[in-house]
């Protein structure tokens, strides 16, 4: 017998099925006639049964190019990016910066690009030695904040809707140029590349480093800083990313992912080493009510507790740290050092 049904074969089997008289193996194939459970919806003629499977939604129209394993290993890169750079921004500010990871999603570039608002702060970079471009979106909210901050005020941001002046987009160059440096610092973790900005846009429509249908990593983080946050994006086209996407398995990534490198902690120190400290020095301390305050004049003397011939305490950012001897450089007044106070182990 044929193994090839003829057209009059398949139509009564599927009205056999349709009708309930035939029923559907486990494998798929045709099984022993059995009794149909009753419809639980009927569509337009179609009997559909209650089954206890999950289904899940997926567009063959744009099927995922970077695997779930590797979508992991990109978040585990930038929660160290995210680290590193609270670090440098909060040394670069004087002020506290923290950063979060928020999403690793694949999208259309077409998607992303309708997703950003005009103006804003769009800059276009490359990845030397791989091909293509990659560009970091930072919300303009976000930018002000960190350009009042830098121009010397508190970081607020300013309620605007404007491009940004040539002093300003000068700074928030430098500002972006250390943000690349901590994003190669980063992605040693895969190979040597060099960030290297390559232009700068306000407006999404301009920014053209992928087709409307090309695949992109959009990686989100959010910035917080004590007046003002804000979000920004780094987008990775696949193309970009194409050369590269075996090392971000997982046994790739652990076997080449570092722990603290002396070159990353020659960075730290050097951030750190130029974080401003305030210092103070302590002559004595006394005690008086309230009464006694209100009643002091110009004149008036007050007994310490400690010695004409006394060392003073040395604070640093209110905590004592040395015991000093005051003296006289020049026409200023000075301190010498004279010990270190000792703390037990595990004292803050």
């Amino acid at each position: 017998m044929s193994d090839i049904l003829s057209q009059d074969e398949v139509d009564a089997l599927l009205t056999a099925v349709s009708s309930g008289n035939v029923a559907v193996g486990a494998g798929g194939g045709m099984s022993e006639l059995a009794s149909i459970p009753e419809p639980s919806v009927p569509i337009e003629g179609t009997v559909l049964h209650a089954s206890t499977k999950q289904v899940g939604l997926y567009d063959f129209r744009r099927p995922d190019r970077v695997s779930k394993d590797q979508i992991r290993t990109l978040e585990n890169l930038h929660e160290g990016f995210a680290r590193l750079l609270s670090t440098t921004l909060s040394s670069m500010f004087r002020n506290l910066v923290e950063i979060d990871l928020i999403s690793v999603d694949q999208l259309t570039y077409q998607e992303v690009i309708m997703s950003i608002s005009s103006p804003s702060c769009i800059y276009i970079f490359q990845m030397e030695p791989l091909e293509s471009s990659a560009l970091i979106e930072i919300n303009p909210s976000l930018v002000f904040t960190m350009l009042d901050r830098m121009f010397g005020g508190q970081g607020r941001s300013i309620e605007t809707n404007r491009e940004l002046t040539d002093i300003e987009k000068s700074v928030l160059n430098k500002i972006m140029e250390r943000i690349l440096m901590d994003l190669k610092e980063v992605w040693e973790n895969i190979g040597i590349f060099s960030p290297k900005i390559e232009g700068y846009e306000t407006s999404p429509l301009f920014v053209q480093i992928a087709p409307p249908g090309e695949t992109i990593v959009l990686i989100s983080l959010e910035v917080k800083m004590r007046n003002g946050s804000g979000l920004m994006s780094l987008c990775f086209p696949f193309v970009l990313l194409e050369s590269i996407i075996d090392k971000l398995s997982g046994e790739s990534w652990i076997s080449s992912q570092k722990t603290t490198t002396q070159e990353t902690r020659r960075l730290i120190e050097k951030e750190l080493s130029h974080t401003p400290m305030t210092l103070r020095c302590q002559v004595g301390e006394t005690k008086m009510n309230v009464r006694d305050f209100l009643q002091l004049n110009i004149g008036d003397v007050l007994v310490l507790d400690k010695l004409a011939t006394s060392d003073l305490t040395v604070f640093v950012e209110d905590r004592p740290e040395f015991l000093a001897k005051p003296g006289v450089v020049g026409r200023n007044k000075s301190i010498q050092i004279t010990s270190i106070i000792e703390r037990e182990v595990g004292d803050v």
